[in-house]
């Protein structure tokens, strides 16, 4: 082995690479190969083996680990955790799927925010690498959607249940909109929601690796990641996106106005006729697809439903009691007549007041509250990405997709152990 490059650098190329086709990979080895535990936990397998190289590497090299306020804000959240679960007499399955939930994207950020002189690659590079595999995965995407359609999937072991997921019958070719019959978009990840994620993740990295020029090409490529957002018709995505790009804008708009006014204006232009044309065009069916009554009126009767939860266990229910883990811990006679609703509060803040009270989802705000300003101070682009997930989770429980959440954190993580001022 050279000396520009190490296993950990070696393991983090490599899992870049293949998280935008994780599903993918998933799925055959988990149907066509009948292997469901392989590819389960290959993310964990990964990520404890950089854990391991990274104290390995930091000893032999003699570099030594230098905490700050988040770092030790983290390490008690994962006290918190370890300590409540062990009051509670967790066991392996609650410990494993609630923790790769709840928590592995923050293991994953401090690995990253430490990773300096250890890491033989930088930043740019990095997400170089990710466009180029996000890029690949989205050709083949839209390649599928609107020439060979997504029964093409049929023949990759995706199922032909199509609306919303059912978890035990594996991942459906496509969700469509009740009342409107319109295909959204989610190539081969789990959900349209999922995609809507890792287009945003991939919307702030292609802007941040492009900081430096000024070129109508990024703009167009921009506008088109944008629209493949806005057809996989996620409401919260939307929301997220269009809410981080005028926080975004608020906070910039001297700077914006001073240096590029005219593509403002241009940009503003379009997004305004668009808008226009698309309310036009689809005014008939714009309720069904964007306000979505059923939709609406489920996702705030679960939200409620946690409300009431936490109102009712002032304190904590634990890790395996609430969110997308509940599934692997609880056996169908534990979960008797209770609907999903009742375990799936949706909002993912929710979620963390349901399992761990107010101490744990204080430390967490106040973990992602810390990792928001320093993000800004470094990139506003992955401050735009962030911001938009993070908002989508207060009407999803967006984090559960961990192959996004990981990409996220391991690029949040990278640039936080940077001393290097932003450029916008």
């Amino acid at each position: 082995m050279t000396k520009k490059t190490n296993f950990f650098t070696l393991l983090t190329k490599f899992l870049v690479i293949i998280l935008p086709f994780y599903v993918f990979i998933k799925v055959f080895f988990e149907v066509k190969l009948q292997i469901p535990f392989f590819w389960l936990a290959i993310k964990e397998v990964i990520i404890l083996l950089l854990l391991i190289s990274l104290f390995y590497y930091k000893i032999k090299e003699k570099i030594k680990f230098s905490f700050d306020i988040l770092d030790y804000l983290i390490f008690a959240y994962f006290a918190y955790w370890i300590g409540i679960s062990l009051y509670n007499w967790l066991w392996f399955n609650s410990l494993f799927f609630g923790g790769r939930y709840d928590f592995l994207f923050l293991l994953v950020f401090l690995i990253y925010k430490h990773s300096k002189w250890i890491l033989k690659i930088n930043l740019d590079k990095l997400i170089k690498l990710f466009l180029y595999s996000a890029f690949t995965s989205l050709f083949l995407g839209l390649l599928i959607k609107f020439v060979l359609k997504e029964e093409f999937l049929l023949n990759f072991w995706y199922v032909n249940y199509v609306s919303n997921r059912h978890y035990s019958w594996g991942i459906p070719i496509y969700h469509w909109l009740d009342s409107s019959w319109l295909r959204r978009f989610q190539w081969i990840l789990e959900s349209p929601n999922s995609m809507a994620f890792f287009l945003i993740c991939l919307l702030g990295a292609f802007l941040h690796y492009n900081r430096k020029k000024i070129e109508y090409y990024i703009v167009l490529i921009s506008i088109f990641i944008i629209s493949l957002i806005i057809i996989t018709y996620s409401r919260s995505a939307l929301l997220g996106i269009i809410s981080g790009f005028f926080i975004l804008g608020i906070l910039n708009l001297k700077n914006i106005f001073k240096r590029y006014k005219k593509e403002t204006i241009i940009t503003l232009i379009f997004i305004i006729f668009t808008s226009f044309s698309v309310l036009f065009l689809f005014q008939d069916k714009i309720h069904n697809i964007f306000l979505r009554d059923g939709s609406t009126k489920g996702h705030f009767e679960r939200m409620e439903i946690g409300i009431n939860r936490f109102k009712n266990h002032i304190f904590w229910e634990g890790l395996w009691t609430s969110g997308p883990a509940y599934r692997k811990i609880y056996t169908n006679e534990e979960i008797g007549k209770q609907a999903e609703a009742y375990f799936i509060p949706e909002s993912w803040f929710i979620q963390q007041l349901i399992e761990w009270w107010i101490i744990y989802f204080t430390l967490f705000i106040t973990i992602i509250f810390l990792i928001l300003i320093k993000t800004y101070k470094k990139s506003p682009y992955l401050f735009l990405s962030f911001l938009a997930i993070l908002i989508m989770n207060i009407f999803l429980h967006s984090f559960e997709s961990t192959y996004n959440s990981i990409i996220l954190f391991l690029f949040l993580g990278i640039l936080l152990s940077n001393n290097k001022k932003r450029s916008f």
